[in-house]
């Protein structure tokens, strides 16, 4: 026990020490942002593009900690077939750096990494232990059916973290506590109350993976509060595929991990209904209709905001963790949260028709 806490330790610096080197080779380059007025307050340029330093950090990490594990085909799924949408978002954000003059077109984006997602599962088939358990019913999912749902659920996981990352260390604070959620889940939930394992050593990887990947991702959290750095899509697409490929992997509760961030994937629903049949636009195209933009419309800091986005999430992460193994309880919860979501949003937006859609700036 005492060898594996020094383990985590010893793991948490070197992110740390990872991070530090390439925020400031980073900086000594002059890889910086372009800050403007958008949601940023003025500030200097900080050094950007810090994602690839989450990527690599991962990868050493477990290369030192677990060098088995580059010999097992559903960790290779997900260092790999993450790779290129970290290489597409590279591109993107040196575009937008202006130190290229190209962008990728939003289509190759969202066809590149829903064609990744098919790759990911066809290839290194991590469908194989999929079963969908409900109480005594046990059915064994077709292929083609997980294909499907995983790349639903994939871009839906990326694009939830992506957007909410209007404020500094938003998007980097939540994936942090969805990465804590599925490694407290396996640990204290699905090792205890359960008996028998399809795969034990898989659920013994990815929790090992997700811890160090909650490490990584609380780091760039207190990078990217002042922010010293920024991670951009590059690091944040990276933490929403990662998180979706963890979360089907082990077979195992991916409604707890829904419920326990719901108000982000609750509001990406929202936010792709609204563009679609109230604004009448492509739901691909950005805008400040996200639960931060509407927060601070109603006057709500950015401060306030963080602090509401993470409390919340952190207590529904408790509460789905004490329910254990009642399935009853989690299915009422997640009804419940969904009612009062959407109820409320569209109560205040809808029937008192206050804009959806953030007009002015705040500063904190």
């Amino acid at each position: 026990m005492l060898t594996m806490i020094l383990e985590y330790i010893l793991s948490f610096l070197f992110i740390l020490l990872i991070f530090a080197i390439g925020w400031y080779y980073f900086k000594k380059w002059k890889v910086l942002d372009r800050p403007g007025a958008d949601l940023k307050w003025v500030r200097w340029p900080v050094p950007t593009l810090m994602g690839i330093f989450a990527y690599l950090s991962f990868v050493l990490v477990v290369f030192v900690l677990f060098p088995e594990t580059f010999s097992n085909k559903v960790f290779l799924g997900l260092i790999l077939w993450v790779l290129p949408i970290i290489l597409v978002e590279f591109v993107e954000e040196l575009g937008y750096m202006w130190k290229i003059n190209f962008r990728v077109p939003q289509i190759v984006r969202l066809l590149a990494h829903i064609w990744w997602a098919i790759l990911a599962v066809y290839i290194w088939n991590i469908w194989v232990w999929q079963e969908f358990v409900y109480w005594d019913f046990v059915w064994k999912i077709p292929q083609w059916i997980f294909v499907i749902f995983f790349v639903i659920w994939s871009m839906l996981c990326i694009n939830a973290i992506n957007r909410i990352d209007g404020i500094n260390g938003q998007a980097s604070g939540v994936s942090a506590i969805w990465f804590l959620t599925i490694f407290l889940l396996i640990k204290f939930v699905v090792m205890r109350v359960y008996t028998t394992f399809t795969n034990r050593d898989m659920l013994v990887l990815v929790s090992n993976l997700s811890l160090i990947l909650f490490f990584i991702s609380l780091i760039s959290t207190i990078i990217e509060f002042k922010p010293f750095g920024l991670l951009r899509d590059v690091g944040i697409m990276f933490f929403g595929f990662a998180l979706a490929y963890l979360s089907v992997v082990w077979w195992a509760k991916i409604g707890t991990l829904v419920v326990s961030l719901s108000l982000v994937i609750f509001d990406a629903i929202w936010v792709w209904l609204y563009r679609i049949f109230v604004l009448k636009k492509n739901p691909m195209k950005w805008d400040y209709t996200h639960i931060h933009h509407r927060l601070m419309w109603l006057g709500r800091s950015r401060w306030e905001v963080r602090a509401f986005v993470r409390i919340r999430s952190l207590v529904m992460m408790i509460l789905m963790l004490m329910q254990s193994g009642n399935r009853l309880n989690k299915l009422i919860i997640f009804v419940m949260m969904a009612l009062i979501f959407f109820g409320v949003n569209a109560y205040v937006f809808l029937v008192k028709k206050k804009p959806c859609w953030l007009q002015g700036l705040r500063k904190d």
